[in-house]
């Protein structure tokens, strides 16, 4: 069936108008056509994508057995649906849900390929977000539960060998154990406090004020903390906006993610701490509540984060170091402070690319 002029035309605009992304590839893979949406997507224009093949798009993730499949359902002349993790021009990735068809001559041979490709990644990010926070709410209701009976039975004990000790002689075998006992007992109650924190079982008090005035004050204890071989550069935003927040438990939550930063650093690196005023819109990309926020980054130069342990850096006691250097609460520290403060945060990163831990605390 010949179409009219018109009716190509119409056809033509409804591709170019569409907002789902659709190419147009010659048998080998070749680009020739792309849609305005295309570039919205990937960050490559129409003119830079036509005559490339498809591959710039390939990021990795897939085995050469899921393209190998691919290929043999298209050429044998059938429709391939699946998903792709792809990579857009800036490297950065996202996922999509593809559709690719072939497309045959008068003849009856394949002689290029159309995809129509829907983003499925803020729907995925969404799905992940529900889920991570279902799981942390549970570990937040566990952890509290468990630091409160355990500090009562902690606080018996301490009192205890209080007393005990008033009938102990200094220097003698009972003294020592009973001032060891102590002092694991106060360590362990120390660890209970903290797991307190991450389930929001704290009393705070709030005021309002501007987080670089935190972050200022903070400086001091950045340098002292992380070493000579660590430098800690800052992008403060001068109107930045104000937040309600308890200052010593944010800076507190400021100085672990700098400390897990400098940890990722052995042989040192950057840290940057910026901020910036930040509007949600209904429906963005970021899994955040419509509204103005004020954005708090801490950034690292270090290998960045494993993908497989990606889900698991805020919950308690997780922790790739040695047992040694931590409890592994540092992160679920920050975590527990961030949500008592009605704000969120976010990880990024990317292999040798070092980590972004981006803190986003309403405007009031």
């Amino acid at each position: 069936m010949k179409l009219t002029a018109e009716t190509c035309a119409l056809i033509f605009d409804a591709l170019e108008q569409t907002h789902d992304t659709i190419f147009i590839t010659d048998a080998e893979g070749k680009i020739v056509y792309a849609n305005p949406f295309f570039a919205e997507l990937t960050g490559y224009t129409p003119s830079e994508a036509i005559g490339k093949n498809a591959n710039i798009l390939k990021s990795g993730e897939h085995t050469k057995e899921f393209y190998a499949r691919m290929w043999n359902t298209l050429k044998s002349g059938q429709s391939w649906s699946g998903r792709f993790m792809n990579k857009r021009k800036d490297g950065s990735r996202y996922m999509e849900k593809v559709r690719i068809s072939p497309v045959r001559d008068a003849g009856g041979s394949v002689t290029h390929f159309i995809s129509v490709c829907h983003d499925i990644t803020r729907e995925l990010t969404f799905e992940s977000r529900l889920a991570q926070g279902r799981k942390m709410e549970a570990l937040e209701l566990l952890a509290g539960q468990i630091s409160h009976d355990f500090n009562n039975l902690l606080t018996i004990i301490i009192g205890a060998m209080e007393l005990v000790k008033e009938d102990l002689k200094e220097g003698t075998t009972g003294m020592k154990m009973a001032e060891e006992i102590l002092k694991i007992s106060k360590e362990s109650a120390n660890l209970i406090k903290q797991l307190l924190i991450f389930a929001s079982g704290q009393d705070t008090a709030p005021v309002v004020v501007n987080p670089n005035e935190v972050i200022k004050e903070a400086q001091v204890l950045f340098n002292r903390l992380l070493g000579r071989n660590i430098k800690v550069v800052y992008e403060l935003s001068p109107d930045l906006y104000r937040v309600k927040i308890e200052p010593e438990q944010f800076q507190r939550a400021l100085m672990n993610l700098a400390i897990n930063a400098g940890d990722a650093m052995p042989k040192g690196g950057t840290i940057k701490i910026a901020t910036s005023n930040f509007s949600a819109p209904p429906g963005g990309r970021l899994p955040l509540a419509p509204g103005e926020y004020a954005a708090i980054e801490v950034s690292d130069s270090g290998p960045g984060i494993p993908p497989e342990i990606m889900d698991h850096i805020f919950e308690p006691f997780f922790t790739t170091k040695p047992r040694s250097k931590g409890a592994g609460l540092g992160l679920s520290i920050v975590y527990g402070i961030i949500k008592q403060h009605k704000g969120d945060i976010l990880v990024s990163s990317e292999p040798d690319k070092g980590a972004v831990f981006t803190i986003y605390l309403p405007k009031v």
